[in-house]
Protein backbone atom coordinates (compact mmCIF):
# COMPACT_ATOMS: atom_id res chain seq x y z
CA UNK A 1 0.00 0.00 0.00
CA UNK A 2 3.02 2.57 0.48
CA UNK A 3 4.10 1.61 -2.69
CA UNK A 4 0.95 2.40 -4.36
CA UNK A 5 0.81 5.80 -2.32
CA UNK A 6 3.87 7.00 -3.68
CA UNK A 7 3.06 6.35 -7.71
CA UNK A 8 1.26 9.45 -8.37
CA UNK A 9 4.00 11.56 -6.90
CA UNK A 10 6.99 9.89 -8.96
CA UNK A 11 4.93 10.70 -11.89
CA UNK A 12 4.43 14.60 -10.81
CA UNK A 13 8.37 14.57 -10.20
CA UNK A 14 9.54 15.87 -13.62
CA UNK A 15 6.71 18.33 -13.68
CA UNK A 16 7.58 19.53 -9.84
CA UNK A 17 11.72 19.49 -11.18
CA UNK A 18 10.73 21.55 -14.00
CA UNK A 19 8.26 23.66 -12.08
CA UNK A 20 10.77 24.24 -9.34
CA UNK A 21 13.74 25.46 -11.64
CA UNK A 22 11.50 27.46 -14.52
CA UNK A 23 8.85 29.43 -12.12
CA UNK A 24 9.60 29.19 -8.48
CA UNK A 25 13.69 29.72 -8.18
CA UNK A 26 12.53 32.74 -10.56
CA UNK A 27 10.16 34.11 -8.87
CA UNK A 28 12.08 33.86 -5.81
CA UNK A 29 15.12 35.27 -7.29
CA UNK A 30 13.34 38.23 -8.96
CA UNK A 31 11.50 38.79 -5.48
CA UNK A 32 15.07 38.85 -3.90
CA UNK A 33 16.51 41.14 -6.32
CA UNK A 34 13.42 43.22 -6.66
CA UNK A 35 14.80 44.22 -2.83
CA UNK A 36 18.07 46.08 -3.75
CA UNK A 37 19.59 48.18 -6.17
CA UNK A 38 23.04 48.04 -8.19
CA UNK A 39 25.44 50.92 -7.38
CA UNK A 40 28.90 50.83 -9.18
CA UNK A 41 28.28 46.83 -9.33
CA UNK A 42 27.79 46.68 -5.34
CA UNK A 43 24.02 45.63 -4.62
CA UNK A 44 22.39 47.61 -1.86
CA UNK A 45 19.70 46.40 0.52
CA UNK A 46 16.63 49.22 -0.20
CA UNK A 47 13.33 47.14 0.84
CA UNK A 48 10.56 48.39 -1.16
CA UNK A 49 11.97 51.63 -2.65
CA UNK A 50 11.92 49.83 -5.95
CA UNK A 51 8.50 49.47 -5.61
CA UNK A 52 7.41 52.86 -4.65
CA UNK A 53 9.27 54.16 -7.59
CA UNK A 54 7.06 51.50 -9.96
CA UNK A 55 4.05 52.84 -8.29
CA UNK A 56 4.99 56.45 -9.72
CA UNK A 57 6.22 54.79 -12.94
CA UNK A 58 3.46 56.44 -15.51
CA UNK A 59 5.08 54.89 -18.58
CA UNK A 60 4.95 51.31 -17.37
CA UNK A 61 1.33 52.31 -15.85
CA UNK A 62 0.12 53.60 -19.14
CA UNK A 63 1.64 50.81 -20.82
CA UNK A 64 -0.59 48.22 -18.20
CA UNK A 65 -3.14 50.65 -19.51
CA UNK A 66 -2.66 49.25 -22.92
CA UNK A 67 -2.71 45.94 -22.32
CA UNK A 68 -5.55 46.02 -20.56
CA UNK A 69 -7.44 47.58 -23.24
CA UNK A 70 -6.12 45.51 -25.84
CA UNK A 71 -7.32 42.67 -23.84
CA UNK A 72 -10.46 44.00 -23.06
CA UNK A 73 -11.34 44.07 -27.35
CA UNK A 74 -9.36 41.67 -28.33
CA UNK A 75 -10.33 38.79 -26.26
CA UNK A 76 -13.95 39.58 -26.52
CA UNK A 77 -13.74 38.89 -30.28
CA UNK A 78 -11.40 36.32 -30.51
CA UNK A 79 -13.27 33.94 -27.67
CA UNK A 80 -16.50 34.98 -29.77
CA UNK A 81 -15.74 34.39 -32.97
CA UNK A 82 -13.79 30.90 -31.96
CA UNK A 83 -17.41 30.42 -29.83
CA UNK A 84 -19.04 30.69 -32.92
CA UNK A 85 -16.76 28.64 -35.00
CA UNK A 86 -17.06 25.65 -32.93
CA UNK A 87 -21.00 25.77 -32.66
CA UNK A 88 -21.10 26.34 -36.56
CA UNK A 89 -18.66 23.38 -36.84
CA UNK A 90 -20.79 21.10 -34.04
CA UNK A 91 -24.02 21.72 -35.92
CA UNK A 92 -25.69 19.52 -38.72
CA UNK A 93 -24.82 21.95 -41.21
CA UNK A 94 -21.63 21.15 -42.11
CA UNK A 95 -19.55 18.45 -43.70
CA UNK A 96 -16.29 17.12 -43.04
CA UNK A 97 -15.91 18.53 -40.32
CA UNK A 98 -11.78 17.26 -39.12
CA UNK A 99 -10.94 19.04 -42.60
CA UNK A 100 -11.83 22.51 -41.25
CA UNK A 101 -10.68 21.41 -37.39
CA UNK A 102 -7.18 21.46 -39.21
CA UNK A 103 -7.92 24.60 -41.69
CA UNK A 104 -9.02 26.77 -38.53
CA UNK A 105 -6.19 25.35 -36.63
CA UNK A 106 -3.25 26.15 -38.96
CA UNK A 107 -2.46 30.06 -37.90
CA UNK A 108 -1.59 28.10 -34.09
CA UNK A 109 0.94 26.38 -35.90
CA UNK A 110 2.93 28.96 -37.53
CA UNK A 111 5.47 30.62 -35.02
CA UNK A 112 4.83 34.01 -33.39
CA UNK A 113 7.68 36.07 -34.75
CA UNK A 114 7.41 34.33 -38.56
CA UNK A 115 3.71 35.50 -38.26
CA UNK A 116 4.85 38.87 -36.69
CA UNK A 117 7.24 39.11 -39.47
CA UNK A 118 4.40 38.30 -42.05
CA UNK A 119 2.13 40.62 -40.75
CA UNK A 120 3.93 43.50 -40.65
CA UNK A 121 4.63 43.48 -44.26
CA UNK A 122 1.02 42.74 -44.72
CA UNK A 123 0.66 45.68 -43.10
CA UNK A 124 2.63 47.96 -45.35
CA UNK A 125 0.52 50.38 -47.47
CA UNK A 126 3.34 49.68 -50.20
CA UNK A 127 3.19 45.91 -50.42
CA UNK A 128 -0.06 45.33 -49.94
CA UNK A 129 -2.65 46.88 -52.53
CA UNK A 130 -5.92 45.63 -50.77
CA UNK A 131 -5.03 48.59 -47.95
CA UNK A 132 -5.95 50.98 -50.65
CA UNK A 133 -9.66 49.80 -50.98
CA UNK A 134 -9.86 51.20 -47.40
CA UNK A 135 -9.07 54.75 -48.59
CA UNK A 136 -12.87 54.87 -48.68
CA UNK A 137 -12.67 55.52 -45.11
CA UNK A 138 -9.61 57.20 -44.80
CA UNK A 139 -9.82 60.25 -47.26
CA UNK A 140 -8.39 58.15 -49.94
CA UNK A 141 -5.10 57.29 -48.09
CA UNK A 142 -4.23 53.90 -48.23
CA UNK A 143 -5.01 51.97 -44.62
CA UNK A 144 -1.87 51.93 -42.04
CA UNK A 145 -1.71 49.33 -39.47
CA UNK A 146 1.92 50.45 -39.14
CA UNK A 147 1.07 54.10 -37.97
CA UNK A 148 1.41 54.83 -34.07
CA UNK A 149 -2.34 55.33 -34.17
CA UNK A 150 -3.16 51.88 -35.82
CA UNK A 151 -0.99 49.69 -34.83
CA UNK A 152 -2.39 48.44 -31.35
CA UNK A 153 -5.07 47.24 -33.51
CA UNK A 154 -3.11 45.44 -36.07
CA UNK A 155 -1.70 43.33 -33.02
CA UNK A 156 -4.69 42.70 -32.25
CA UNK A 157 -5.90 41.21 -35.74
CA UNK A 158 -2.76 39.45 -35.73
CA UNK A 159 -3.47 37.59 -32.08
CA UNK A 160 -7.24 36.71 -33.19
CA UNK A 161 -5.78 35.45 -36.47
CA UNK A 162 -3.59 33.28 -34.30
CA UNK A 163 -5.55 32.27 -31.30
CA UNK A 164 -8.92 32.11 -32.59
CA UNK A 165 -8.54 28.40 -34.26
CA UNK A 166 -6.50 27.12 -31.39
CA UNK A 167 -9.63 27.72 -28.71
CA UNK A 168 -12.03 27.08 -31.10
CA UNK A 169 -10.20 23.67 -31.22
CA UNK A 170 -10.70 23.49 -26.92
CA UNK A 171 -14.28 24.61 -27.70
CA UNK A 172 -15.42 21.86 -29.90
CA UNK A 173 -13.60 18.98 -27.92
CA UNK A 174 -15.78 20.12 -24.80
CA UNK A 175 -18.97 19.88 -27.70
CA UNK A 176 -17.98 16.55 -28.08
CA UNK A 177 -18.02 15.90 -24.72
CA UNK A 178 -21.83 16.51 -24.09
CA UNK A 179 -24.27 13.64 -24.15
CA UNK A 180 -25.79 12.77 -27.27
CA UNK A 181 -29.01 11.89 -25.04
CA UNK A 182 -29.26 15.78 -24.40
CA UNK A 183 -29.40 16.25 -27.94
CA UNK A 184 -32.03 13.77 -28.66
CA UNK A 185 -34.34 15.20 -25.51
CA UNK A 186 -34.08 18.83 -27.23
CA UNK A 187 -34.98 17.31 -30.57
CA UNK A 188 -37.84 15.58 -29.02
CA UNK A 189 -38.78 19.05 -27.08
CA UNK A 190 -38.89 20.38 -30.59
CA UNK A 191 -35.66 22.62 -30.07
CA UNK A 192 -33.90 24.22 -33.76
CA UNK A 193 -29.94 24.12 -33.85
CA UNK A 194 -29.61 27.38 -32.12
CA UNK A 195 -31.95 26.41 -28.89
CA UNK A 196 -29.88 23.42 -28.97
CA UNK A 197 -26.84 26.01 -28.84
CA UNK A 198 -28.09 28.22 -26.30
CA UNK A 199 -29.65 26.72 -23.97
CA UNK A 200 -27.72 23.51 -23.93
CA UNK A 201 -24.77 23.81 -25.06
CA UNK A 202 -23.25 27.46 -23.77
CA UNK A 203 -24.41 26.58 -20.06
CA UNK A 204 -22.35 23.28 -20.58
CA UNK A 205 -19.24 25.59 -22.19
CA UNK A 206 -19.15 27.99 -18.89
CA UNK A 207 -16.34 26.31 -17.22
CA UNK A 208 -14.26 26.26 -20.66
CA UNK A 209 -15.19 29.29 -21.50
CA UNK A 210 -14.02 31.35 -18.25
CA UNK A 211 -10.32 29.01 -18.36
CA UNK A 212 -10.24 30.28 -21.87
CA UNK A 213 -10.58 33.78 -20.70
CA UNK A 214 -8.32 33.63 -18.24
CA UNK A 215 -5.79 32.04 -20.13
CA UNK A 216 -6.54 35.27 -22.66
CA UNK A 217 -6.37 37.68 -19.57
CA UNK A 218 -2.68 36.47 -18.98
CA UNK A 219 -1.87 36.19 -22.50
CA UNK A 220 -2.61 39.50 -23.04
CA UNK A 221 -0.93 41.44 -20.12
CA UNK A 222 2.07 39.33 -21.23
CA UNK A 223 2.05 40.87 -24.49
CA UNK A 224 5.94 40.91 -26.32
CA UNK A 225 6.37 38.72 -29.20
CA UNK A 226 4.24 41.02 -32.24
CA UNK A 227 4.92 44.68 -30.96
CA UNK A 228 8.70 43.72 -30.33
CA UNK A 229 9.12 42.66 -34.04
CA UNK A 230 6.88 45.11 -35.33
CA UNK A 231 9.07 47.43 -33.36
CA UNK A 232 11.97 47.30 -36.19
CA UNK A 233 8.95 47.86 -38.82
CA UNK A 234 7.36 51.04 -37.30
CA UNK A 235 7.89 53.56 -34.13
CA UNK A 236 6.46 51.51 -31.26
CA UNK A 237 8.11 53.02 -27.88
CA UNK A 238 10.03 50.83 -25.65
CA UNK A 239 7.24 50.78 -22.97
CA UNK A 240 4.54 50.06 -25.40
CA UNK A 241 3.74 46.71 -23.26
CA UNK A 242 4.93 45.93 -19.76
CA UNK A 243 7.09 43.27 -21.05
CA UNK A 244 8.63 45.41 -23.52
CA UNK A 245 9.42 48.22 -20.51
CA UNK A 246 11.04 45.06 -18.44
CA UNK A 247 13.07 43.32 -21.11
CA UNK A 248 14.43 46.89 -22.44
CA UNK A 249 15.14 47.72 -18.55
CA UNK A 250 16.73 44.85 -17.89
CA UNK A 251 18.76 44.47 -21.66
CA UNK A 252 19.12 47.92 -22.62
CA UNK A 253 19.87 49.96 -19.44
CA UNK A 254 21.28 47.11 -17.29
CA UNK A 255 19.01 48.36 -14.55
CA UNK A 256 18.10 44.28 -13.31
CA UNK A 257 16.88 45.37 -10.06
CA UNK A 258 14.18 47.73 -11.54
CA UNK A 259 13.64 45.20 -13.65
CA UNK A 260 12.64 42.34 -11.55
CA UNK A 261 10.96 45.00 -9.43
CA UNK A 262 8.06 45.66 -12.64
CA UNK A 263 8.35 42.10 -13.07
CA UNK A 264 6.73 40.87 -9.87
CA UNK A 265 4.46 44.02 -10.45
CA UNK A 266 3.39 42.22 -13.52
CA UNK A 267 3.28 39.34 -11.79
CA UNK A 268 0.54 40.26 -9.25
CA UNK A 269 -1.64 42.43 -11.66
CA UNK A 270 -1.93 39.37 -13.48
CA UNK A 271 -3.04 36.95 -10.49
CA UNK A 272 -5.34 39.61 -9.29
CA UNK A 273 -6.96 40.17 -12.64
CA UNK A 274 -7.44 36.64 -12.85
CA UNK A 275 -8.76 36.02 -9.64
CA UNK A 276 -11.35 38.53 -9.89
CA UNK A 277 -12.40 37.54 -13.04
CA UNK A 278 -12.64 33.94 -11.74
CA UNK A 279 -14.62 35.46 -8.42
CA UNK A 280 -16.73 37.19 -10.57
CA UNK A 281 -18.18 34.37 -12.76
CA UNK A 282 -17.78 31.52 -10.42
CA UNK A 283 -21.19 30.20 -9.05
CA UNK A 284 -21.61 31.29 -5.54
CA UNK A 285 -21.24 35.14 -7.13
CA UNK A 286 -23.66 34.06 -9.90
CA UNK A 287 -25.91 32.64 -7.14
CA UNK A 288 -25.68 36.02 -4.93
CA UNK A 289 -26.38 37.72 -8.37
CA UNK A 290 -29.82 35.63 -8.88
CA UNK A 291 -31.19 36.28 -4.98
CA UNK A 292 -30.21 40.42 -5.15
CA UNK A 293 -32.21 40.45 -8.84
CA UNK A 294 -34.80 38.21 -7.42
CA UNK A 295 -35.17 40.43 -4.26
CA UNK A 296 -35.33 44.15 -6.61
CA UNK A 297 -38.44 41.83 -8.35
CA UNK A 298 -39.96 41.31 -5.90
CA UNK A 299 -39.73 44.60 -4.28
CA UNK A 300 -40.58 46.32 -7.65
CA UNK A 301 -43.78 43.50 -7.80
CA UNK A 302 -45.25 44.69 -4.30
CA UNK A 303 -44.89 48.34 -5.01
CA UNK A 304 -46.71 48.18 -8.38
CA UNK A 305 -49.17 46.33 -7.04
CA UNK A 306 -49.69 48.47 -3.34
CA UNK A 307 -49.58 51.94 -5.76
CA UNK A 308 -52.48 50.06 -8.32
CA UNK A 309 -54.61 49.29 -5.28
CA UNK A 310 -53.96 52.60 -3.92
CA UNK A 311 -54.50 54.08 -7.19
CA UNK A 312 -57.89 51.93 -7.47
CA UNK A 313 -59.16 52.72 -3.66
CA UNK A 314 -58.39 56.48 -4.73
CA UNK A 315 -60.75 56.18 -7.76
CA UNK A 316 -63.40 54.44 -5.76
CA UNK A 317 -63.65 56.74 -3.68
Amino acid sequence: MVKIRRVPYIFLTPFLILFALFFVFPFVYSLILSLFVNIQGKYHFVGLTNYLTAWEDKSFWYAVYRVAYYGVVQVTIMLVLALVLALFLDSRFVKNKAVFRVIYFLPYAVPGVIAAIMWGFLYSPDLNPILSIFGIFTGGKPLNLLDSGTVLYGIMNMATWAWTGYNMTIYFASLTSIPIELYDAAKIDGCNEFQTAWHIKLPLLKQVIIMTTVLSIIGSLQLFNEPYVLSSLTSIPATFTPNMDIYNMAFAYGNFTYSATLSITLVLITFIASLLFMYATSERTTAKKKKIRNKIKSHTTVSSSTLSYTGEGEKTI
